[in-house]
């Protein structure tokens, strides 16, 4: 399963929804939406505030937008979330990504399965740059109980200490949380691939 994170409050980017800004004439939150679409997850939500303007744009690429109401008391309320659904779903793993990180490409999404297979499916895997444990990441199913209970804003970071890393490209795998990270994406924008 997937769940695509995108219920952040945006603070840093000031008044505007951050995810329906534009990026290459195409809303934020839709890229990274994109990247993940024809990949082999058994299911794909997006965990979103209510309301969200990208939610028809995600659900024409085959999302099911979940709303977070919680999502004012931080990250781990959508990680909670979403380590919900996949257990009730039965899921074997649960692929976390963010709405805001553009520039993933459904090439590193592709290596990371791999990895994920080549471990068994038992340990997690998630991006890197620069050695730093990141999202896009998967949790194997035993740590979805653990995902269930995350408080704060920090999401699953801790639960990625002894995670399997797949470096990926720095550029590739940078977040938008202020509207000079929008300018300088709009500057370097390349669709993904």
């Amino acid at each position: 399963m997937l769940a695509l994170l995108a219920a952040g409050q945006s603070r840093r980017f000031g008044d505007r929804d951050k995810l329906s800004a534009m990026l290459g004439g195409k809303m934020l939150g839709l890229h990274a939406a994109q990247a993940a679409a024809d990949l082999p997850f058994s299911q794909k939500l997006v965990i979103a505030s209510p309301d969200p303007d990208c939610a028809a744009g995600w659900r024409d690429l085959g999302y099911r937008v979940v709303a977070n109401p919680d999502a004012a008391r931080g990250q781990a309320t959508s990680v909670r979330l979403a380590a919900a659904h996949a257990i009730e779903a039965g899921a074997s793993a649960l692929c976390i990504m963010l709405a805001d990180m553009p520039f993933v490409t459904s090439g590193h999404l592709a290596r990371l399965i791999e990895a994920f297979e080549q471990a068994g499916e038992t340990n997690s895997v998630a991006s890197a740059r620069s050695g730093q444990a990141m999202p896009p990441a998967i949790f194997p199913s035993g740590a979805l109980d653990r995902l269930s209970e995350l408080q704060g804003d920090a999401g699953a970071r801790k639960l990625l200490a002894d995670a399997l890393l797949v470096e990926g490209d720095d550029q590739f795998l940078i977040d938008i949380d202020t509207p000079a990270d929008l300018a300088e994406a709009n500057r370097i924008f390349r669709p993904a691939t």
